[in-house]
C-alpha cells in the first residue's frame, strides 16, 4: 500500500526529468512540476456524458499518462485488447474490478489491467473519483480508454 501511495504522489506532482522540493509549478532545463490541481485547471483533452473529463499529462509511443474525472457512478466496464493499463485512484472511494478481482479502495490504491482484461470502478459515496491512468503501449484512442462494452441483448 505505502508504494501505490508513492505512485500516486508522483503521478499526481506529474512527470519531470528534475524536480525540486519547491512549493508550485517549476519549469526550465529541469523539467516541469505541476500539482493535480494544475494539470486539472487546464481545458480536457476529451470530454464524455456523465460527466467525465480527460487530460493528457504525458504521450509517448511505449506511455500515456492520463488524468480522469468522473462524476458517474460506473466508468466502465471496459476491455482493452491492444494496451495494458494501470490504474492509480487519486481522490475518492471505489469498487475497483479487475477481471474477476473486487476490491473496495480508497485513493493511493494502484491496479494493473493486462490487455484484453475487463476493468471498472464504481464510485462509492457522493465524491467524483479522481484516478490516473497510465496506458503502455499508448495506442489506443483516447476516446476508447473510457468506452463501455455494449452489453448484449
Amino acid at each position: 500500500m505505502m508504494r501505490a501511495a508513492i505512485l500516486a504522489a508522483a503521478l499526481a506532482a506529474g512527470f519531470c526529468s528534475g524536480c525540486s522540493g519547491s512549493d508550485g509549478p517549476r519549469s526550465g532545463e529541469e523539467g516541469v512540476m505541476l500539482s493535480l490541481e494544475d494539470v486539472l485547471s487546464g481545458p480536457p483533452a476529451l470530454e464524455l456524458p456523465g460527466p467525465v473529463k480527460v487530460w493528457r499529462a504525458d504521450r509517448a509511443s511505449d506511455l500515456g499518462v492520463y488524468y480522469v474525472l468522473s462524476g458517474r457512478e460506473r466508468v466502465g466496464p471496459t476491455r482493452q485488447v491492444r494496451a495494458a493499463l494501470r490504474i492509480v485512484l487519486l481522490k475518492g472511494k471505489a469498487e475497483v474490478r479487475v477481471g474477476d478481482v473486487v476490491k473496495v479502495s480508497d485513493s493511493g490504491a494502484y491496479a494493473v489491467a493486462p490487455p484484453g482484461t475487463v476493468w471498472s470502478l464504481k464510485r462509492l459515496g457522493p465524491e467524483p473519483l479522481v484516478f490516473s491512468l497510465l496506458v503502455a503501449p499508448d495506442a489506443v484512442p483516447l476516446p476508447e480508454l473510457l468506452r463501455p462494452i455494449p452489453r448484449e441483448p
